[in-house]
């Protein structure tokens, strides 16, 4: 009956859990458990491309994009996503706070990038309705707090060659912390975006993935 009881509680307490809201195969990585819980807020620091990633995995759920007027959604779709159930708003004015707000009721996540700083209370309020409404958020600017932070220490452009040729991809070291990491400070390399645009893990040596010498190194 002990037994019983335990796999009665277990199965209760997963089917009271939120269901995940899925990213790309590749992503688990770095991400764990296969999705972005409802209510918790991934910040990513240092590529565009990377939190547009995180909405490439959504299948036939909809996301939206807030205060990034020059997110790639066709980059988006490149990765896998379906531009069509994308809402834009590129220039959300001072209702930042209640247009995400309004956005969670109806989407699975919201990219965002908010104007300043948000308030603590309206930072809890967010994510309180997000919870609530099945929704997880990702931020490209500050955000206190965040369950997750996904951050690319370094990326690399491959495909040209003594200043001649075509850009082919970009590899990125991306690297995860938070109480939401799988694997707190781990490095995983990818491809963001590989040279047909999807998004892909990616050797640790670039001699070893295309034997160009890299056109361009950045940091972040």
């Amino acid at each position: 009956m002990e037994e019983l009881s335990t796999q009665v509680t277990e199965a209760l307490s997963t089917l009271s859990r939120p269901a995940l809201v899925p990213v790309l195969p590749v992503l688990h990585e770095v991400i764990p458990e296969g999705g972005l819980r409802p209510g918790t807020v991934t910040v990513v620091e240092g590529s565009p491309a990377l939190a547009l990633a995180l909405t490439a995995g959504l299948g036939e759920r909809w996301c939206a994009v807030v205060g990034l007027p020059e997110a790639h959604i066709a980059a988006a779709a490149s990765m896998g996503g379906d531009p069509m159930r994308v809402l834009l708003v590129d220039d959300p004015g001072r209702r930042w706070a209640d247009v995400v707000a309004a956005l969670t009721d109806g989407c699975a996540l919201v990219l965002t990038r908010p104007p300043d700083r948000p308030a603590p209370q309206v930072a809890r309020r967010l994510t309180a309705l997000a919870r609530r409404n099945g929704c997880a958020l990702v931020v490209t600017g500050p955000w206190e707090g965040a369950n997750l932070r996904l951050h690319v220490e370094a990326g690399h452009w491959s495909g040209l060659g003594a200043g001649t040729g075509h850009l082919r991809g970009r590899r990125a070291l991306v690297v995860s912390s938070g109480r939401g990491a799988a694997d707190p400070g781990r490095r995983v390399w990818l491809w963001l975006p590989g040279p047909d645009g999807s998004i892909g893990l990616a050797e640790e040596t670039l001699a070893a993935v295309t034997g160009d010498t890299p056109a361009i190194a950045v940091a972040g």
